[in-house]
């Protein structure tokens, strides 16, 4: 993960922005979670929109960002329509300050592509002591498709940081098998954007 000073700046820069649900937790909530109940954990959450939408659905939400400033709006959000999400600031490699088992759901939107593969691997080992059996992990990240691929300084197999220091770790779905050989992949798509991203989203569940 690199430096908070940076991911505090990016949101500053935009705040009143990204504060919308994404395409993304609606395809997660209408294919994998509807119908259904529970806690869920959302990972790197940004500004909570996508928070404030599990959470309006009816479930039982927390939320980790690594940015102080991201937390900050988040919850002059969460006044602003008075609800009440835990939201903490916290580095997710780490570790989980969570029990075992204790959510039905886990969530990323374009959280997990900041780190190494060392602490991806502790990442996901934490990801799978907190979730419940069978319980679901929806992701989405940057795919090694994207047309930022391959720019700038390599740091190490498919991760790049260019000359801001802006660092990504780009997935192939060969590499989301491996990661995940603990889980069973039951979603593992490409989505392919017409500026040139690419993204991976993937719903891995818990044996």
């Amino acid at each position: 993960m690199f430096d908070k000073k940076i991911w505090d700046e990016k949101h500053r820069e935009s705040a009143g922005k990204y504060n919308q649900v994404t395409g993304f937790a609606k395809l997660c909530y209408a294919n994998f979670i509807k119908r259904k109940s529970g806690r869920l954990l959302d990972l790197c959450c940004g500004k909570g929109a996508d928070s404030i939408f599990f959470h309006n659905k009816g479930l039982k939400v927390s939320a980790l960002d690594y940015s102080p400033e991201a937390m900050k709006q988040f919850n002059e959000l969460q006044k602003k329509y008075s609800l009440f999400i835990s939201a903490l600031v916290k580095e997710i490699s780490e570790g989980l300050p969570f029990e075992d088992d204790s959510f039905e759901f886990a969530y990323s939107r374009l959280g997990l592509h900041y780190f190494t593969d060392k602490e991806l691997r502790k990442i996901v080992s934490e990801i799978k002591r907190v979730l419940k059996s069978e319980g679901l992990f929806m992701f989405q990240v940057k795919s090694v498709n994207d047309r930022n691929y391959g720019k700038g300084k390599e740091l190490e197999k498919d991760m790049y940081q260019d000359e801001t220091g802006y660092v990504r770790h780009f997935f192939s779905s060969e590499y989301v098998e491996e990661l995940f050989k603990d889980f069973n992949i039951i979603m593992c798509e490409e989505r392919n954007i017409d500026n040139g991203s690419s993204y991976l989203e993937v719903v891995a569940e818990k044996k």
